[in-house]
């Protein structure tokens, strides 16, 4: 690296002192648009015109003369017992936005779900909830869920078409024609019970399970083959020593990334246990897993087998003992040092070792589990026992088509589940089900499985129905509804034991189903309904598994077998379909909160883009919005293309999830629909391509890029150790100021004398992930508006809080740190010296305090705020559709164009907290205020508290050795302090 290349770097143009992007960056106001995206034509209305002809000042004074709109109020005249108004309502509940299934708190406001939020007492996920947890809430308030039960498309009654299913299915089970019951790999245990009932009685009926991503079909296959078991074990990342992941993004989106999130962060708390995991990521693309590993290493798609069956050879070698089937495989791009270094450490940690992979390649799912085997970590850091049992006699979906192509299906009923979306063959899926008697969809909206069917009978959401799940063997977490049915819909369940001849509710089906089978196992002296009480309370029981069976052994021959099966082949490129944080399968594809949250990786919104490493983007002259072909199995996709550092020079990434055509107004036709370039080998679906062809077209497509258009001035916004160098001084990598609280003595300020609280904030970067689980929970508590595409692309993301992400090293493997930046609530604020109508003002207890029916829109305060996490309306964004109002947190007021707004550090929140305490008669205890970011982060990365407070965990944190605050040389006083990054790379680089 030469002297004049800053150590952090945001993008590949910063890296390299691109002046017109310093330039770009210090006219903060710009009005040029992006490249691609035309002018818009004058319009009379437009704030942004009127800015134009007017002046600043005129417009100013215009904004704040106008009256606000007019809404009118309707009185509470027969308030319900149960509900107090202005106060909150807490219910415990499971989530069900994917199939991990973690414990949630709904908070109901007059009735209203307005907040999704972790539980505590859940075993599992333990408090946290991800960003698509998060932003579930907003789904209830879609506006194009369906509303009623149609047959044909057209509106009918449950009556109607209860009656014609029913009949149908009848008819068809007499004559002897197959019935197909399409579904999730994970339901919960009750609605499998269902699922079980309704088998029972349509004897042709069977199962046929869907995954759109592929990876719990693979991981449950692979354990078939080596264990004989269908199921997906429980990984237990807080006993692990040493972790080696093979493309498995466990913070991101694999199996269950909230929980793994908070295990992950436990065993890495150097500060805290004086020790920490090792942390080994090979993987094709940046994932948010691999931005936190020590060691990351770039592997091509097709080396990843190779590469673990490297892994399997040596530690095989050091056990003893021999695996056959490994010799055909040759290492050629993963150097063999690594791999000896990796299987050293891996076998000196044994049983406190963890190898897991994210392939939908059943051969490498073989060869970890090989790799577990030998480690012998059943019992510590996984459990094949533990974890989820998934449907032994299940169809595979490719199946399922062969069955339909040669027109021998009576009945298919799709539930969970978007085949034709998410299938490479699912425009082929039209045409076959046209040759089927019976075709139902249970979705929630008429989507594009849905819409191909003739009977659709609406489910409810989550936060609509009753049910259950199982996380962890012995875990047992309940679903309630917090609010009635909005529409005319109905539980799935209720659906399917319906058109059993069930003639029971779906609740009563669930209390019947837990006092027969799950009361007895909970070994409790009360009677059944306390016990169900309390669990509905709780959310979440803890009972005795059904039997204590033993681990089963370990199939050694199912390794060759599966290798000899393996079509892993290479190419020039290779195409790697993968999730997003936000958008995973693109189930929730029609909610804006998820649409509009930036990438942690990419920083990109509103669509997908083609992941190209920097190096083939130089070779192949592609730049960033380039639009692309991608030439996949006789299939053409044009999607733009952006440089990600980190990829693999082989790779090319393409995120699902997208290019949805039948979801919803807000979903509709963003970005392409990658499912259609998956292959298919012997009908399994394959999310990674090889010998993909590459075209680069002269068009261009810009890209809704947040960060990128900020400059770090070449500050240390964020500062590393490494964890030797910090167990011996716990500064390392901090020695640069002299710590929190250090002064400086020229100064214009008299300074703030606090008598009572002085709320403040810590933030350890080294327990970050950068999962934007609080962004999205700081957009639902404070009615942030979505802004949308254009204004996105033109760099006016209305976020108030960012997840900073900075890159340290070469382009094609740099290392990453995430850093949560939200207003720093100065001590000397400069945006209050320059507000000219104290709109922006500082309060007695710490907090910089926006004052909106003040402010007149001058945008000074941005200008002159160094970290720039202020934000202006520049339009009215409000939600034109009634029911998704309903979202909106009346303790937060509705903003209005013209005016700026910040973070607030929830002072609704520390206003109830303080209010609560004095009505007790007692003082507020530390911990018991707690902001919305910092009660849904996994990783338990924010702090917040009383910096009086002596004993208070944010005054401790603040005189920690790793503390450090941005710009102390400015002496603005930021009340947010940021803790080392530690990394166990074990080589001392990290400084």
């Amino acid at each position: 690296m030469s002297e004049t290349t800053p150590k952090y770097w945001q993008s590949l143009a910063a890296r390299a002192g691109d002046p017109a992007l310093l330039e770009k960056a210090r006219d903060e106001f710009a009005e040029e648009l992006p490249v691609g995206v035309a002018a818009q034509a004058p319009d009379q209305s437009s704030r942004r015109d009127f800015f134009k002809v007017m002046g600043l000042s005129a417009a100013a004074a215009m904004v704040a003369c106008q009256r606000a709109p007019v809404q009118k109020a309707v009185p509470f005249i027969a308030r319900p017992d149960e509900v107090t108004p202005g106060l909150a309502l807490w219910y415990a509940s499971t989530c069900g936005a994917c199939s991990a299934n973690c414990g949630v708190l709904l908070k109901t406001r007059d009735g209203r779900p307005i907040k999704v939020e972790g539980n505590e007492e859940h075993p599992v996920s333990r408090g946290g909830v991800c960003a698509t947890g998060q932003a579930s809430v907003l789904s209830l308030y879609d506006a194009n869920r369906s509303r009623w039960p149609s047959v044909g498309g057209t509106k009918a009654t449950w009556g109607e078409l209860d009656k014609a299913v029913v009949e149908g299915l009848r008819k068809l089970a007499g004559e002897g024609k197959p019935i197909r019951l399409v579904l999730p790999w994970v339901l919960g245990p009750t609605a499998e019970a269902a699922v079980a009932r309704f088998l029972s009685v349509f004897p042709t009926a069977r199962t046929v399970r869907f995954d759109a991503t592929g990876e719990l079909e693979a991981i449950a296959e692979a354990h078939r083959l080596t264990h004989g078991v269908r199921g997906v074990p429980d990984y237990r990342f807080d006993q692990a020593k040493v972790i080696a992941s093979f493309g498995a993004d466990f913070l991101g989106t694999w199996v269950s990334p909230v929980a793994f999130t908070r295990q992950y962060t436990e065993a890495r708390d150097a500060a805290g246990k004086k020790e920490m995991a090792r942390h080994w990521q090979l993987e094709p693309l940046m994932t948010l897993t691999g931005a936190s590993a020590d060691k990351r290493v770039p592997v091509a798609p097709s080396d990843v087998v190779p590469a673990l069956a490297g892994l399997v050879r040596r530690l095989a070698e050091k056990a003893g003992r021999s695996v056959e089937g490994l010799e055909r495989f040759l290492v050629k791009q993963v150097a063999a040092d690594v791999l000896d270094v990796l299987a050293g450490e891996l076998w000196a940690a044994r049983q406190k070792a963890l190898v897991v992979c994210g392939s939908d390649e059943p051969a490498a799912q073989v060869l970890a589990n090989a790799a577990n085997e030998l480690l012998g970590n059943e019992g510590t850091t996984r459990s094949v026992t533990g974890g989820l049992a998934l449907d032994a006699g299940a169809m595979t979906f490719g199946e399922l088509l062969a069955e339909l192509e040669a027109k021998q299906v009576g009945a298919v009923l799709f539930h969970g589940v978007n085949p034709a979306y998410a299938h490479p063959k699912g425009e082929a899926l039209a045409g076959l089900l046209k040759d089927v008697a019976l075709t139902v969809a249970t979705s929630d909206r008429l989507d594009e499985t849905a819409s191909l069917v003739r009977f659709h009978a609406p489910d409810h959401t989550p936060l609509e129905s009753w049910g259950d799940a199982e996380p962890r063997r012995g875990v047992l977490s309940l679903r309630q509804p917090v609010v009635a049915p909005l529409h005319d819909t109905r539980g799935a369940v209720e659906s399917l034991l319906k058109w059993a001849g069930v003639e029971q509710s779906h609740y009563d089906f669930l209390r019947a189903r837990w006092e027969a089978e799950i009361f007895p196992r909970a070994n409790v002296a009360t009677g059944f309904q306390p016990f169900w009480d309390e669990a509905v309370r709780q959310g979440v029981v803890v009972v005795l598994p059904p039997s204590a069976s033993e681990a089963p052994t370990f199939r050694a021959e199912s390794v060759a077998a599966a290798l000899a099966g393996s079509s892993s082949g290479a190419g020039e490129y290779e195409l790697v379909l993968y999730q997003k944080v936000a958008l995973r399968d693109g189930a929730l594809a029609n909610n804006g909160w998820l649409q509009e949250m930036p990438d942690p990786i990419s920083k990109a919104t509103w669509g997908n883009y083609l992941c190209v490493a920097p190096s083939t983007a130089s070779k192949l002259g592609i730049r960033d919005g380039q639009v692309v072909k991608v030439i996949s199995g006789g299939k053409t996709l044009a999607v733009p293309a952006l440089v990600q550092p980190g990829t693999h020079p082989r790779a090319l990434g393409l995120a699902m999830g997208y290019g949805r055509t039948k979801v919803g107004r807000i979903g509709n036709e963003v970005g392409e629909n990658a499912f259609g370039l998956a292959s298919l080998t012997n009908g399994k679906v394959r999310r990674t391509a090889h010998g993909v062809g590459v075209q680069v077209t002269p068009d261009h497509q810009p890209l809704a890029l947040s960060q990128t258009h900020a400059s770090m001035e070449g500050r240390a916004l964020v500062r590393e150790a490494e964890l030797a160098a910090f167990l011996a001084n716990p500064r390392a990598g901090n020695e640069e100021e002299g710590g929190h609280g250090s002064g400086h003595p020229l100064s214009i300020w008299s300074g703030h004398e606090y008598k009572g609280h002085r709320w403040a904030m810590a933030v350890d970067l080294s327990a970050c992930t950068g999962c934007s689980a609080c962004v999205v929970s700081c957009q639902a508590e404070n009615n942030i508006p979505i802004v949308g595409e254009d204004e996105a692309r033109r760099q006016r993301e209305m976020h108030w809080m960012r997840i900073d992400r900075y890159y340290e090293g070469e382009p094609d493997a740099p290392r990453v740190v995430h850093q949560p930046m939200m207003c720093q609530h100065c001590e000397n604020a400069p945006c209050e010296t320059v507000c000219p109508v104290l709109a922006t003002v500082h309060s007695s207890e710490g907090l910089n305090q926006q004052v909106y029916n003040r402010c007149v829109g001058t945008r000074y305060c941005a200008n002159n705020c160094p970290t720039k996490v202020r934000r202006f309306n520049w339009f009215d964004y409000k939600h034109d559709e009634p029911l998704e109002r309903m979202v909106l947190n009346p303790d937060v007021v509705v903003r209005t164009r013209g005016v700026m707004e910040k973070c607030s550090l929830c002072v609704q929140r520390i206003q109830e907290g303080k209010a609560s305490a004095k009505r007790e008669g007692r003082e507020v205890r530390d911990g018991e205020i707690r902001t919305a970011c910092q009660q849904s982060c996994p990783a338990r990365a924010i702090h917040f508290g009383d910096l009086n407070d002596p004993n208070s965990d944010v005054a401790k944190l603040a005189k920690s050795g790793r503390a450090y605050r941005l710009l102390e040389e400015l002496n603005i006083g930021p009340a947010v302090t940021y803790l080392t990054k530690v990394r166990n790379t074990g080589d001392g680089s990290a400084e």
